[in-house]
């Protein structure tokens, strides 16, 4: 349901999770209100606001908590991926000072890893929570082929040490950038945030259902429905309206890696 809601533009999905919040902000006020009735003296005043007070302080923290997380969990996707693309950028120019005319085919599956990456992996894991199988392909084809090489002088065997380390990385990080993807929202923090609204909006059946009042409910219930919001919107990293763009990437993908991996 989530996904669904996140494949309309930005600003709908959006304005769907705080008017979905909303109402049923005022629907849990308004049937609280029909079944304890409505008269209210200064002890259940007195006794609601202290229940607002101490549900609404707990539910903001939890928002306020996985709402961190979230811009976190998005800034460790970049920090990966930078990570990713400079050790991808360390092995191509080794392989280059290995021997340049020998690695050469070396680099161009390289050359297509970085191409797949961006051009398909980042959008299938913002679709389907998954890596590109021919991603994996050439990472494969360039770490047999590293095995394979014969170092003849020291320099070269360093090179070939160091790139095989740097090319084991890339693995381990694209692991971390695909479970990044899947992890998506905890259901129950969901849970959490609906109960928090519904018990928040609740405790105000003491108050009359005056103009004034339904519209501080109503901003209560937007601004919730808008964290609410933004905390799904980053769930998925790779996805808009909260991406994180495979810029370390896009800066490899210059000069000779895209002239060996054929692009235009």
């Amino acid at each position: 349901m989530l996904q669904g809601i996140m494949i309309a533009p930005p600003i709908l999905s959006a304005l769907i999770v705080v008017l979905c919040v909303v109402a049923l902000c005022l629907g849990a006020y308004g049937m609280t209100r029909r079944v304890l009735g409505r008269g209210a003296d200064a002890e259940r005043r007195e006794l609601a606001g202290s229940v607002i007070f101490r549900v609404s302080a707990l539910h903001g923290l939890v928002l306020a908590l996985v709402f961190a997380q979230e811009v976190v969990n998005l800034r460790d996707v970049s920090t990966v991926s930078s990570r990713e693309a400079a050790l991808v950028g360390d092995v191509f120019y080794d392989l280059k000072r290995y021997d340049a005319a020998q690695t050469l085919p070396i680099r161009e599956s390289l050359a297509l890893y970085t191409r797949h990456v961006l051009e398909t992996e980042w959008g299938l894991l913002a679709d389907e929570n998954q890596l590109h199988d021919q991603a994996w392909a050439e990472w494969e084809a360039t770490y047999e082929a590293i095995l394979d090489l014969t170092p003849e002088t020291l320099r070269q065997e360093s090179l070939r040490a160091m790139m095989l380390d740097g090319i084991r990385d890339v693995s381990m990080l694209r692991l971390e950038r695909e479970e990044a993807a899947r992890a998506g929202v905890n259901p129950l923090f969901l849970t959490a945030a609906i109960v928090g609204v519904i018990l928040t909006a609740a405790a105000y059946f003491t108050f009359e259902p005056s103009r004034l009042n339904l519209l501080l409910l109503t901003i209560f219930s937007s601004y919730t429905g808008l964290i609410i919001f933004f905390i799904i919107a980053f769930a998925n990293p790779y996805h808009a309206p909260g991406k994180a763009a495979p810029v370390s990437f896009e800066l490899l993908y210059q000069g000779e890696v895209r002239e060996l991996a054929g692009g235009g």
